[in-house]
């Protein structure tokens, strides 16, 4: 196995993962992910497939990533960040019709840990989502946002902005 990898990880075998990236121990990644060039996959990360990620991208211990997610390039998700896709929970339920809505976060973004981001969901360029948020609509490029739910509460420095 790679060197970048660690132990007891699960990759399907369809997964793209770019050069220079590192995967963390029990990382699984499902089908048709593709990782760029450079990333950091910490450890108890769980990818559930469907996934596009940039290059540059830090994804800290314990991320789930939702089937469907797009991730650009050099996004920052803290430890334990959540991503949904279904927001009717269909589970079961013969009368509802599964809508995958997966969240976007656009380059450069800076998700806090322990963050939850709901379906469908746009984190904008250089945007700053503060630790434990829950974010339930979009946050626009540069702004900052914070609480349950997520309201901006400032703009990204310039001396920030990638």
């Amino acid at each position: 196995m790679n060197n970048n990898f660690g132990e007891y990880c699960v990759i399907s075998d369809d997964v793209t993962i770019g050069e220079e990236t590192r995967v963390g121990n029990f990382v699984f990644i499902r089908s048709s992910t593709v990782i760029g060039k450079g990333c950091v996959i910490g450890s108890y990360v769980d990818i559930e497939g469907d996934v596009q990620i940039g290059d540059h991208v830090s994804l800290q211990s314990g991320c789930y990533l939702t089937r469907g997610v797009v991730i650009e390039n050099e996004v920052f998700c803290g430890p334990r960040v959540i991503t949904m896709n279904d927001k009717h929970m269909t589970y079961r339920r013969k009368n509802l019709v599964f809508v995958r809505d997966a969240p976007r976060i656009l380059r450069a973004a800076r998700v806090g840990g322990g963050s939850i981001l709901l379906p469908g969901v746009t984190i904008g360029e250089n945007a700053k989502v503060g630790a434990g948020a829950v974010v339930t609509k979009d946050v626009p490029d540069f702004a900052i946002v914070v609480g349950n739910p997520a309201v901006v509460v400032g703009r990204v420095s310039e001396k920030e902005i990638l």
